[in-house]
C-alpha cells in the first residue's frame, strides 16, 4: 500500500506515547480505515486502530492501558472506574481479566445499553474521581469496591493485596465506600484475606485458590536465620505449622529463572544452585518440608490441593 507520512507519522507518535491511533479529520479516518481493511492496522472501537505488528506485540495489560489513554486523549472528562481503574492506579491485575480488552468507563448515568466496541460502562454512584498520570479515575476505594463486586474472589485478592502494600488505601475506607452498595457480602471475604505482605500478583492467587479450597490460611514471606551463617536470613512465601513441625510452599513463577529484574543478571544453572542452597539454609532453619508449585498447578487446582494434603496442611476450622 502506498506511503502516507501524515499517517506514519502520527503512528509513530502515538506508539512513542504508549497510546493507539484516532483519525481527527475525515482524511485521517478514512486513510485508518482503508489500512485496517488491507490488515494492516487493527480496529480496537470505531475510529480507534492500532498497527497490528505493534499490538501483537504488547501484552493484555499494556493493551489495555493503551486503549485507556486513547480514550482518554480523545475526552479528558472521561473517569474510568472497575478494573482500567486499577491498571491506571498500578494495581496487579491478572492478564485473565486483562485479555477481554475492555476499557470501564464510570457513570453515574442508568445504563440502558452498552457501548459497541471495546468500552464498557459501569454504574458508579456518587461518581468521584481523582487525577492519575493525566487519567481521571474512580478513587482507590471505589475502585477496589467495584472489583470486588464484580470479579471472583481468586481473581479480585491479588488487586487488593497490592492496594494495601502500595499503601493507596486502607480496609477502613473500603469498608466505608462498600456501605454505600447494595450486596458488600463479597467484600466481606476479599477485606479479612487481603494481605499486604503478598509480594506479587502470582503469590495472591495461590494464596486466593489455597484459601478458596479449605485450607487454613497461611503465614506470609516468615523470615528464617541460617544457623550455618546467622548473617543470611530468608523468606518464605507460605508456612504453615503441621503438628508441630514447620511447611513451607515456595510459589515458583518462571520469571524467577527467565526475569533478567529477578536473576539479576545470573544464568538459569546459577538460579536454580541458588534455590538449593536456599532450601539447605531452610531445613537448617527447622523447615520440615519445602513444597512447590507454579501458574500451572494454581489454575488447575486438583494438583495443589492433593499435594497439599498429601503434606499434612490444616484445613480451616469449621464455623458451625
Amino acid at each position: 500500500m502506498r506511503r502516507n507520512p501524515e499517517i506514519e507519522r502520527l503512528t509513530g507518535k502515538a506508539e512513542t506515547q504508549r497510546h493507539f491511533i484516532f483519525g481527527t479529520t475525515a482524511n485521517q479516518r478514512k486513510v485508518l480505515r482503508t489500512r485496517w481493511l488491507a490488515h494492516e492496522y487493527i480496529r480496537l472501537c470505531p475510529n480507534i486502530y492500532a498497527r497490528l505488528e505493534y499490538f501483537n506485540e504488547l501484552n493484555p495489560v499494556e493493551r489495555t492501558l493503551h486503549l485507556i489513554r486513547t480514550l482518554a486523549l480523545k475526552n479528558p472528562r472521561r473517569v474510568f472506574g472497575g478494573l482500567s481503574a486499577a491498571l491506571v492506579l498500578g494495581l496487579e491485575c491478572p492478564w485473565r481479566l486483562s485479555e477481554m480488552g475492555h476499557a470501564q468507563i464510570a457513570t453515574e448515568e442508568s445504563i440502558t445499553r452498552q457501548p459497541a466496541g471495546a468500552v464498557e460502562k459501569i454504574h458508579v454512584h456518587p461518581l468521584t474521581f481523582i487525577v492519575h498520570d493525566g487519567i481521571r479515575v474512580t478513587p482507590p476505594a471505589q475502585t477496589l469496591v467495584d472489583c470486588g463486586l464484580r470479579y471472583p474472589y481468586a481473581q479480585a485478592l491479588g488487586i487488593f493485596d497490592s492496594a494495601l502494600r502500595m499503601g493507596l488505601v486502607t480496609t477502613d475506607a473500603i469498608e466505608r465506600t462498600c456501605q454505600r452498595s447494595n450486596n458488600c457480602e463479597p467484600m466481606h471475604r476479599l477485606l479479612r484475606d487481603a494481605d499486604p505482605k503478598s509480594e506479587n500478583g502470582g503469590e495472591s492467587f495461590c494464596r486466593a485458590v489455597i484459601l478458596d479450597s479449605g485450607f487454613a490460611k497461611p503465614e506470609l514471606q516468615h523470615e528464617f536465620r541460617d544457623p550455618a551463617n546467622p548473617t543470611h536470613i530468608f523468606r518464605t512465601d507460605f508456612l504453615w505449622l503441621c503438628n508441630g513441625n514447620a511447611v513451607v510452599l515456595e510459589y515458583d513463577g518462571m520469571e524467577k529463572y527467565t526475569n533478567q529484574h529477578m536473576t539479576n543478571g545470573r544464568s538459569t544453572r546459577r538460579v536454580v544452585y541458588d534455590e538449593r542452597r536456599r532450601e539447605d539454609a531452610l531445613h537448617r532453619a527447622g523447615v520440615a518440608s519445602i513444597l512447590r508449585t507454579d501458574y500451572q498447578e494454581v489454575t488447575s487446582r486438583k494438583p495443589l490441593i492433593q499435594k497439599l494434603i498429601s503434606n499434612g496442611i490444616p484445613m480451616q476450622p469449621s464455623l458451625n
